[in-house]
């Protein structure tokens, strides 16, 4: 691939990434890149294109091996860009790095998807609590409430506020790209066949009516835990306590009777001195803004 990139304009190091690994990436025309905050939809997003780029609801998507992580730091960089340089089918990789730290290809289709930031803490409170494997992530406190207050201040490592703010505004600073679209889970949870049909046609993939339900089918939240062995990162390496345990509830307003009001004034004073009224309605509840 000849065109050159919009290089990175910084490198992003934490406890279990580094975006510098982008060096060794040997782009192909094609190529999908999804670029999200954890949690908020990411393995979702890779397993239903992984589905659409086989035309297989029951294909292996094994998307920690055949659709890595770039930047993570516990794998070998060698081992897995020879494992993507050896793939002869379409290809899609994950990074959780804003698009200011990662090269942009006119000739690569990016994906991004975001979730309501509080959701986002909540579910990952309960991906560390399944972890079995030990990655160099500070425990968080049991107290909702105290994990919170980290939450907010962590201005670094990907699980904080910070970050999540910082990601949504590179990627707005990036629009509009004809090869570039933003998704959003709660709009992935109120209509799934849309949200199929909508990243099918920005990757520029086309099946029949049938393939595309069944593939909808089994890209529903219940059908993908139920098939952990398949879409799980990582799964059957002993890396969870429990693979299906990766895919948590798919629910909203997680913080619900969680947190005090003085938790969530806190929240509403970091958002609104970062965002726009319209930016963060958009950030918390997609496309249908809560009332």
């Amino acid at each position: 691939m000849s065109a050159n990139p919009e290089p990175p304009r910084r490198i992003y190091i934490d406890a279990v990434s580094d975006s510098s690994r982008w060096d060794a990436f040997v782009p192909r025309a094609g190529d999908i890149v999804v670029s999200t905050p954890p949690k908020s939809g990411t393995t979702w997003t890779q397993g239903i294109l992984a589905m659409l780029i086989a035309g297989d609801p029951e294909v292996d998507a094994q998307t920690s091996m055949k659709s890595p992580w770039i930047d993570i730091n516990i794998r070998d960089l060698d081992e897995v860009m020879a494992r993507l340089a050896a793939q002869q089918h379409r290809r899609q990789v994950k990074t959780h790095t804003p698009f200011d730290g990662i090269p942009f290809w006119p000739q690569i289709r990016y994906v991004t998807v975001y979730r309501h930031p509080i959701d986002v803490h909540f579910s990952y409170r309960k991906h560390l609590a399944n972890m079995a494997r030990d990655v160099g992530q500070t425990p968080l406190s049991e107290n909702p409430s105290e994990s919170f207050k980290e939450f907010l201040e962590e201005d670094v490592d990907h699980r904080g506020l910070g970050p999540i703010l910082d990601h949504y505004l590179c990627t707005l600073a990036r629009e509009p790209r004809e090869n570039l679209i933003r998704l959003h889970y709660a709009d992935m949870l109120r209509d799934l066949p849309s949200a199929v049909a909508s990243l099918a046609a920005h990757v520029g993939i086309a099946h029949s009516t049938e393939v595309m339900a069944a593939i909808t089918n089994a890209a529903t939240f219940a059908s993908m835990k139920a098939n952990a062995e398949r879409f799980t990162p990582s799964a059957g390496q002993g890396f969870w306590k429990a693979d299906a345990g990766f895919f948590d509830s798919a629910t909203s307003n997680k913080w619900e009777g969680q947190l005090t009001a003085g938790d969530l004034a806190a929240y509403d004073a970091k958002v609104d001195a970062v965002l726009s009224p319209e930016e963060r309605a958009w950030l918390e509840w997609g496309n249908a803004p809560r009332q």
